[in-house]
């Protein structure tokens, strides 16, 4: 059985628990980016392949504000609305569509959010490529 094979998939209906039990090395080689938030927005795990991916390189990222320091064009209601009224309601387990990427700003990119074990949530994003 090779790595791949024991990666979780983006589809895995409980992806947040999944990427939970690995460590951060393994998280780092997923085929799609992870980013763990706290509560208050900061940024807690980036992962290498989000970096790679998004081509928004080796910028610092932990303890920053992901909303207003790391990626202010998803400080939007179409992006962090949706975001904050599922977390309002108890129930943050999102799946949606948003376009823009620091590489290319017009990719879409498929993206899921759920809560995080001990608080917080992850950011799992997919870019579809050519």
């Amino acid at each position: 059985m090779n790595m791949a094979e024991l990666l979780p998939d983006y589809e895995e209906p409980a992806l947040a628990r999944a990427v939970e039990s690995l460590p951060d090395e393994v998280i780092d080689r997923l085929p799609y980016g992870a980013i763990r938030l706290a509560d208050d927005g900061r940024v807690l795990f980036y992962s290498e392949t989000e970096r790679r991916q998004s081509g928004s390189g080796e910028l610092p990222r932990l303890g920053l504000d992901f909303f207003s320091k790391v990626a202010p064009c998803m400080d939007n209601p179409a992006f962090r609305g949706r975001l904050e009224a599922a977390r309002q309601s108890g129930r943050l387990d999102l799946r949606f569509s948003h376009i823009g990427d620091f590489e290319d700003r017009d990719r879409e990119l498929s993206i899921r959010v759920q809560s995080a074990t001990d608080g917080g949530y992850w950011m799992f994003l997919r870019r579809e490529r050519d």
